[in-house]
C-alpha cells in the first residue's frame, strides 16, 4: 500500500512540473550582460564579467571567466 502511495505522489509531482523549469538555461555564445552564462573555450560554463576593452572595441566589453 505504502508503494502505491509513493508512485502516485512522485507522479502527482512529475505531472505538476512545467517542462520548461526543467531544462538547463540559456548559455550565451558571447558575453553581453554582467552575471550571464557562458560558455568557455576549454569546455565548463562560465559568468560574464565587465572587462577592459581592447583597442577599437567600443565599451562596455565583457568576457567569460571561469565561476570558481
Amino acid at each position: 500500500m505504502w508503494r502505491t502511495c509513493l508512485v502516485m505522489s512522485v507522479l502527482l509531482a512529475i505531472a505538476g512540473c512545467d517542462p520548461s523549469e526543467m531544462t538547463a538555461p540559456a548559455v550565451d555564445a558571447t558575453c553581453r550582460q554582467i552575471g550571464s552564462r557562458c560558455q568557455l573555450p576549454d569546455g565548463p560554463l562560465g559568468v560574464c564579467i565587465e572587462t577592459a576593452c581592447a583597442a577599437g572595441q567600443t565599451p562596455p566589453c565583457f568576457a567569460c571567466t571561469p565561476q570558481h
